[in-house]
């Protein structure tokens, strides 16, 4: 039975629609080092769904400063390329799954919630980690993937496991192993795959929850799995105030410390409760930006 739900949720991952013609263009203009702004422009221009979800984001303050911008050769020029790049990607996969069943609104609506403050804590980790804002953002918006593609599947199944494990995502995972022999990392590793995905959204996704076992470099999915936890704590579980944040993180990522040494990083209490108040502040003010991709 294990090896059918591995073949069932394989064929559903196969079945996918490939990403639209834009994003297969804006990756192949962002991996040429001499591709230009309007290169890059002319590759969106003819998605007028993208082009205003990009100019939304490029008119608020989530990315940078917020300015006028009615354009999207200005959208580009203020934003970016690697920020435009990642924002499509982003919002391709969220349309990939607009059209999930009915009778699991409630569990995507969780779903979504999730990831979204799991994609503003990474954000926050990677502004004051030197590292990419707007990738890990979307990192984090996409990190659970798999699940949805388990749940196209397996309905029958998978759903009541996801309504019993609700906020324990760690169960979740452990639970999928178990009866289906498969897990939404590996999951969601096999699709960014076949999308051909950049590969530090790749492996960010397909080892958020074993950081070390990602042999490239275990930064980014590191970031993405204590975002993760931070996110749970704060959002869904809630932190247990008799208890440090440390010890709460230490518990359910045990281990981690030794990992974050490897990348000079030390966890500390301070830096905890700092991020925890950002991830917060951030679920208030921020909360539109979902809305703009979807």
């Amino acid at each position: 039975m294990q090896n059918q739900h591995i073949t069932q949720v394989f064929n559903q991952v196969d079945s996918l629609p490939s990403l639209p013609a834009t994003v297969a263009k804006v990756l192949a203009v962002t991996a040429d080092p001499e591709s230009s702004a309007t290169d890059l422009m002319e590759a969106i221009l003819p998605d007028q769904s993208m082009c205003a979800t990009i100019l939304k984001i490029a008119n608020s303050a989530f990315f940078g400063m917020p300015r006028e911008v009615a354009t999207m050769d200005k959208a580009v020029t203020v934003l970016g390329f690697n920020e435009v790049h990642n924002i499509v990607l982003g919002k391709a996969v969220f349309n990939s799954f607009q059209k999930i069943g009915t009778g699991s609104q409630k569990t995507i609506q969780e779903f979504w919630a999730h990831s979204f403050s799991c994609a503003l804590a990474a954000k926050i980790l990677a502004d004051d980690l030197g590292c990419s804002p707007s990738e890990l953002f979307i990192a984090g918006l996409i990190h659970d993937i798999g699940k949805l593609v388990i749940l196209m599947a397996l309905p029958g199944e998978y759903l009541p496991m996801l309504e019993l494990t609700g906020i324990h995502q760690l169960k979740c995972h452990q639970a999928e192993s178990e009866t289906f022999n498969i897990n939404h990392e590996q999951v969601g590793f096999r699709l960014l795959t076949r999308w051909l995905f950049p590969e530090r959204l790749l492996n960010s996704v397909g080892f958020h929850h074993h950081p070390q076992n990602d042999g490239n470099n275990s930064l980014y999915a590191l970031i993405i799995q204590l975002s993760d936890i931070l996110s749970i704590l704060l959002h869904e579980q809630g932190i247990d105030s008799s208890k440090s944040l440390l010890s709460q993180v230490s518990t359910l990522l045990p281990g981690t410390k030794s990992l974050w040494k490897q990348h000079h990083l030390v966890i500390k209490e301070e830096q905890l409760e700092e991020w925890s108040q950002k991830l917060k502040i951030s679920l208030e003010q921020d909360n539109g930006i979902l809305q703009m991709f979807s």
